[in-house]
C-alpha cells in the first residue's frame, strides 16, 4: 500500500512538515537528541501514525538503542502498533527527511501545536464559565498560570548552554558598571549599596513586632521606587485601607504627622495640596481588599502584564487566605512558597509583610534583638526568602546602648539572611533615624554605641531619598 504524505486542509496542522521532522531523524538518527529537545510529546503530531513513530524513537533512544528503520519496524510490531505502519511506510517518511533545518521544524511543529491546543482550551474555558457552579476567580488564576506554562515550555526549548550563561553574568556586571541596570532599591543606603539592589525574581520578607515601624519602612522604600526610580509598585495592604494607606504618604511628604492628618483640624489644605501632587502620578497600584491566595496570584500576574510592575508588597502574608490548607502553618508555608515562584517566574521583587512571634518579648535586654527563628507561623518564610530583613526598636523594650542615646526615633535593621551578599550580625545592625510620625527614614552619623560599631557617613537631616 502507498502513502500520500501530503499537507491537509485542517487549520494549524501540517503532516508534511510532521514527516520531514520524523525523516530526518530516520536518516540520521543522531537527530533524534536534537527532535527531543524541542518535541517531549506525542500530541506535538497530529498524524497518529506519526505519533507512534515518534514515540518509537523516543522509547529507543532514551534506552540507548540504536534507531534505524529495521529496529524501528520491529519495536512497532513488538507493541502492537497500529499495522497500517509498515516498512514501506518508514521509507517514505525517511525520504522526506532534511538535516539542516529541523531545529526549526521541531519548533514550528511546536507552535502549532500550542495553537491547537489553544483553540480546544478555548472551547473548555468557555465550557467551565457557563457553569453556574464554578469560580471566575479561579478560572482566570487557571487561565494565568496555564498561559505561563505554555510560554514557560516554549522558551524551555531554546536550551541555553554554558556559554550562554557565562555572557549573561558579564553583560550583568558591565550593565551595573555603566549604570545601565540596578536592581531594586530600598532608598536605604547601607542595604541598598551591599546588595547592589536586589535583582528580580527576587523574595523578601520584612519582620518586626506590633508597632516597631514595618509599614513606615515599607512606604519609605515604595515612595523611592516609584518617585526617585520611577518604577510601578503594587501593594496588598490587607492590614489598612488603600485611603488609610495613602494618608501615610501624605504624612511622608506634607510634614504633617500621621495623627495630625486623622484628627484633620490643624491641616492647612493649600500646603498639603501643594505638597502632595508629586503623589499624584506616582506609578502605584492598591489593592485593599481581604482575598484568597488564587486571587493575590492573580492580581499580582495583572500588574505584571498590564502595568509593568516591577515591586510588589504584601502587608502582610499571614491575613492571605487560603481555604485549601488544614491549617495556619500550612497556609502561610503554601502562600510564601507560591510567592517565591511568582516572583522568579515573573522576573520582579516581591516584599513580604510578616509578623514574629511572641517568643521574642519574653527574652530579656538586647537577647529580644530578632533572629531568624522569630518568623511567625512557619519556617518556610526562611527558607524561600532571598532576604529575610528585621525591624527592631530599642526604645519600644525600654533599653538603652551602653555609652550612647537610645530615642523613640532609633531603628535598627537588622539583615539576618541577604543571599548573595554578607548578612548583618545580630549584634551589629545597621541604624537608621525613623520618624514614624511621618513614615521617614534618615541615617545615624558615625558613633560607637554599646559594643557595636554604628553606621559609616555623614550625618544627614533630611530623609535618605
Amino acid at each position: 500500500m502507498k502513502y500520500e504524505l501530503i499537507p491537509n486542509h485542517l487549520v494549524n496542522v501540517d503532516e508534511q512538515l510532521e514527516a520531514t521532522v520524523l525523516g530526518s531523524v530516520l536518516n540520521e538518527p543522531s537527530m533524534a537528541g536534537v527532535m527531543l529537545k524541542y518535541i517531549r510529546k506525542p500530541a506535538v503530531f497530529y498524524n497518529r501514525l506519526h505519533q507512534l513513530v515518534y514515540e518509537a524513537i523516543a522509547t529507543l533512544y532514551l534506552q540507548s538503542e540504536p534507531i534505524d528503520l529495521v529496529i524501528i519496524n520491529r519495536h512497532l510490531r513488538t507493541q502492537k502498533a497500529d499495522e497500517a505502519i509498515d516498512y514501506y511506510f518508514l521509507t517514505e517518511l525517511s525520504n522526506k527527511g532534511y538535516l539542516n533545518i529541523i531545529d526549526s521544524h521541531c519548533l514550528s511543529l511546536l507552535q502549532l501545536s500550542i495553537k491547537r491546543y489553544l483553540s480546544q482550551y478555548g472551547a473548555d474555558l468557555r465550557k467551565s464559565a457557563l457553569d453556574p457552579g464554578s469560580d471566575p476567580v479561579a478560572l482566570l488564576s487557571k487561565l494565568n498560570e496555564d498561559a505561563d506554562a505554555i510560554m514557560g515550555n516554549l522558551t524551555s526549548m531554546r536550551k541555553k548552554t554554558a556559554n550562554d550563561y557565562m555572557k549573561e553574568v558579564y553583560d550583568d556586571i558591565i550593565e551595573k558598571q555603566s549604570g545601565q541596570k540596578k536592581g531594586i532599591t530600598f532608598g536605604v543606603k547601607e542595604i541598598d549599596e551591599r546588595t547592589g539592589g536586589f535583582p528580580p525574581g527576587s523574595y523578601i520578607i520584612l519582620a518586626a513586632g506590633t508597632a516597631m515601624g514595618k509599614t513606615g519602612f515599607m512606604i519609605h522604600a515604595i515612595r523611592h521606587q516609584c518617585l526617585v526610580e520611577k518604577n510601578a509598585v503594587g501593594c496588598v495592604t490587607i492590614e489598612m485601607s488603600g485611603a488609610d494607606y495613602m494618608a501615610r504618604f501624605f504624612a511622608a511628604v506634607s510634614d504633617y504627622s500621621n495623627s495630625e492628618l486623622n484628627r484633620a483640624t490643624t491641616i492647612d489644605l493649600n500646603k498639603l495640596y501643594n505638597r502632595t501632587q508629586v503623589l499624584a502620578d506616582m506609578p502605584l497600584h492598591i489593592h485593599d481588599v481581604p482575598l484568597e491566595s488564587l486571587e493575590l496570584q492573580y492580581i499580582i500576574r495583572e500588574w505584571v502584564r498590564r502595568q509593568n510592575v516591577k515591586m510588589v508588597v504584601v502587608d502582610y502574608i499571614q491575613l492571605v487566605e487560603d481555604p485549601r490548607s488544614l491549617n495556619t502553618r500550612e497556609r502561610v508555608s503554601n502562600i510564601s512558597r507560591s510567592l517565591r515562584n511568582l516572583a522568579r517566574e515573573l522576573g520582579i521583587v516581591i516584599v513580604a509583610i510578616s509578623q514574629m512571634s511572641r517568643d521574642w518579648e519574653r527574652r530579656k535586654d538586647f537577647d529580644k534583638r530578632p533572629q531568624l527563628s522569630d518568623l511567625k507561623e512557619t519556617s518556610q518564610l526562611e527558607q524561600d526568602a532571598t532576604a529575610v530583613l528585621f525591624l527592631f526598636r530599642p526604645s519600644k523594650c525600654g533599653l538603652q546602648y551602653e555609652g550612647g542615646i537610645v530615642d523613640e526615633h532609633t531603628m535598627e535593621l537588622h539583615a539576618l539572611k541577604l543571599r548573595g551578599a554578607r548578612a548583618t550580625d545580630r549584634d551589629d545592625p545597621w541604624l537608621l533615624d525613623y520618624d514614624g510620625a511621618c513614615n521617614r527614614i534618615s541615617r545615624y552619623g558615625t558613633m560607637r554605641l554599646g559594643g557595636f560599631s554604628a553606621l559609616s557617613g555623614e550625618e544627614e537631616d533630611k530623609p535618605h531619598f
